[in-house]
């Protein structure tokens, strides 16, 4: 049987060699606060094999309506919309209290600027309520996105226990007072929201089980 501390650098080479990747948390729900929407906030939660690739590197999967979420366009266009419409929030359900330490998203379009481009964290326990963000947990992280509509883009944060994630969207890629390029800014759209904690943590707990049951049986 390997000691304890062979163990342990065999572990660690495996999770070097997995470095990156994630065990991804598809939300169960999610609201906002924007109405008349174009396509629908549930589209942003269709998970893996529907709204993106399960294997990596996880590319976003079908298109327009059935893969996209797009607010409406009330000032119409050229406009911006968080300046007619104030910031939508938007509110991810887990399901139960679950560790998580990052998001992944998956941009809404490269033709034009209604994409969401800076955003902000926070979170509330089964325990808070929706009512609650920001109550037990005080982590508020200011995240960011790049034009892209196929790749994950990942955007890390302390590891938080919580059941609620609000999203509050403070700006697209408005460019040029909307008229481009690339042009937009209208509407406000996102391709798919998922969360993660890495697999190495799952790893190391191993480890220390492992570990523990090799001392005992040395003793």
């Amino acid at each position: 049987m390997k000691k304890p501390l062979t163990l342990l650098a065999a572990i660690l080479a495996s999770s070097a060699m997995s470095h990156g990747s994630h065990v991804l948390i598809s939300p169960v729900s999610a609201t906002t606060t924007t109405t008349g929407d174009l396509w629908p906030v549930s589209n942003l939660v269709q998970g893996p094999g529907t709204g993106f690739d399960a294997n990596d590197p996880h590319d976003r999967l079908g298109s327009g309506d059935n893969s996209l979420w797009v607010t409406s366009a009330p000032g119409g266009f050229p406009s911006d919309f968080i300046a007619v419409a104030g910031e939508p929030v938007l509110t991810f359900d887990l399901g139960s209290d679950t560790p998580i330490n990052a998001i992944h998203t998956w941009g809404y379009s490269v033709s034009n600027a209604n994409g969401v481009k800076d955003f902000s964290l926070r979170f509330a326990t089964d325990a808070d309520g929706t009512g609650g963000f920001g109550t037990s947990i005080t982590s508020n992280p200011m995240l960011s996105m790049l034009i892209d509509d196929v790749s994950m883009q990942t955007n890390g944060f302390g590891v938080v226990t919580a059941r609620y994630v609000e999203m509050t969207v403070h700006s697209t890629h408005l460019t040029n007072g909307g008229n481009g390029p690339p042009a937009g800014g209208d509407r406000v759209g996102l391709g798919e929201v998922a969360f993660s904690v890495p697999e190495p943590s799952s790893a190391l707990l191993g480890f220390l089980g492992l570990a523990g049951l090799a001392f005992r049986r040395r003793r």
